[in-house]
């Protein structure tokens, strides 16, 4: 088997309140995207390591990072940049991940469950239970129902499909209602597995969520 992954960091993270994108801000001595491209590069399986960047700094980063990784230049959209990693993936890749650059703390082991159960199902992601009860509102801010917490879970990356029918997905209209790449394997009728991960793997968005990842990282 073998694998790709594309790692989204073309973002501005707004948020964040910073200058530089986020995923360039160092963390721990490092780049932020450059963790989870150190932890894919643990895993044998994945021969091809395409990184998505902002257009202004391809040069630059596919200078510094020849050795390492493939570069390529994001698009207007997050599905524009993945689209554009998916252009150049190699035709002998079985399964191709897809990873926020902004979740530095992936750790291998929750990669290589993924992985496995998409070997079997052509497509999973990694999630997480909702801690928080969560209601349904109306437009005027009244409750309508409350959902069973039970049933619902975070949706986190990387989410890891079938080269093929990853594709597929992309080769049809997006709908602008679509936030992630399991939706869009989702649209096409394949049930898609759901790995829980078991070490943390949150989004930086805040100060506080990167502050959060230096203590752990120590």
């Amino acid at each position: 088997m073998k694998g790709a992954v594309i790692i989204v960091a073309a973002g501005l993270g707004k948020r964040l309140g910073s200058k530089v994108s986020k995923q360039f801000l160092m963390l721990k001595k490092k780049p932020m995207f450059l963790w989870s491209v150190k932890t894919f590069a643990k895993l044998k399986c994945f021969k091809q390591i395409i990184v998505v960047v902002p257009k202004n700094v391809v040069k630059d980063v596919s200078l510094k990072y020849k050795n390492v990784f493939e570069c390529v230049a994001g698009g207007k959209e997050r599905f524009d940049s993945v689209k554009n990693g998916l252009k150049i993936v190699k035709k002998d890749v079985d399964f191709v991940a897809i990873h926020d650059g902004a979740r530095p703390l992936i750790s291998k082991i929750d990669i290589e469950l993924i992985l496995k159960e998409a070997q079997k199902t052509k497509a999973a992601i990694a999630v997480e239970q909702t801690k928080d009860t969560i209601k349904v509102v109306s437009k005027r801010n009244k409750i309508i129902k409350t959902l069973d917490r039970s049933t619902l879970k975070n949706a986190q990356t990387p989410q890891i499909f079938e080269v093929n029918l990853l594709k597929k997905a992309y080769f049809k209209k997006i709908p602008k209602n679509i936030t992630d790449d399991s939706s869009l394997i989702e649209k096409l009728n394949v049930k898609v597995s759901a790995v829980e991960t078991k070490f943390p793997n949150f989004k930086i968005t805040t100060k506080q969520d990167f502050l959060v990842a230096e203590k752990l990282l120590d």
